[in-house]
């Protein structure tokens, strides 16, 4: 259930120029947020951010208490944060937004979740969800240089799957677009077809890049993707997720039939207004 959590900051960890994670200690909203939810965050006593920001909630451990949110440095408000002293206390109202549904993948399936830059800042705890199902998730995860995609070492160990990392201009993983990669890897896949969903936000040609790519590949994949790049805050509110979907015949060695698209709200991964 919604509430406004205490939370006091116990650490900051750096990845990279204006990359980083915090993480807080608040129970109760560790305990009840779902993967892709996010929470609405208040400094007290700040005169810049004069409003809460929406952050996604990154990685929550119940049994610890901890909730970790992964941020990109672009205004006052997400530098205020980045240089908070551990002990600071903060309020954090929350969870809120949709969450990321992995219910309906059967024990034994492979997740593809694409992601490029600060657009991962959802995913750790997905992987944790997959990983309790009994889900193999496999990271497509880009950006335009190798500093874009720093984030990727906070999902070594973390992913049970595959890492793969792609660079626009090649300076670190495969050079190019995420989501080639991704279609370069799903056309040399093969194993016995049961679903193939894609579920990604903006941008629009990530979103159509992953949806054509899922439905003609022939396993049983989830693709979720964030864009690349911080998004305003402002942006949770209206930013929508497109969910395409297609189920094969059995016995089938590609997704048939109509894609069937709905439509859910979708989180913002960063502090990007302010």
């Amino acid at each position: 259930m919604r509430s406004d959590h205490p939370a006091v900051l116990l650490r900051t960890r750096t990845f990279g120029p204006s990359l980083y994670s915090v993480t807080f200690s608040s129970p109760e909203l560790a305990r009840t947020v779902s993967p892709g939810q996010f929470a609405m965050l208040e400094v007290p006593d700040r005169i810049r951010p004069y409003l809460r920001r929406a952050y996604s909630v990154a990685d929550a451990q119940a049994d610890r208490g901890e909730v970790e949110f992964l941020v990109k440095t672009i205004g006052p408000g997400t530098a205020a944060l980045e240089t908070l002293p551990p002990g600071s206390r903060l309020r954090l109202l929350g969870p809120l937004g949709n969450a990321f549904t992995v219910s309906d993948l059967p024990a034994g399936a492979r997740a593809a979740v694409v992601a490029g830059g600060i657009g991962a800042a959802p995913f750790p705890l997905l992987f944790r969800a997959l990983a309790r199902a009994g889900v193999i998730g496999d990271l497509f995860f880009g950006g335009r240089t190798a500093a874009d995609v720093a984030l990727a070492d906070r999902f070594i160990g973390t992913v049970n799957g595959e890492l793969h990392l792609a660079t626009n201009d090649g300076s670190r993983g495969q050079g190019g677009f995420v989501t080639d990669l991704f279609a370069r890897r799903a056309e040399t896949t093969r194993c016995t077809p049961a679903r193939s969903s894609c579920t990604s936000t903006q941008p629009k040609p990530s979103t159509e890049a992953c949806s054509a790519t899922s439905a003609a590949w022939p396993a049983p994949t989830s693709v979720m993707s964030q864009p690349p790049g911080a998004r305003a805050a402002r942006a949770s509110a209206s930013s929508r997720t497109n969910i395409a979907r297609a189920e094969p015949s059995a016995g089938t060695n590609a997704a048939r039939g109509s894609c069937r698209r709905t439509s859910s709200g979708r989180p913002a991964s960063s502090d990007g207004s302010t």
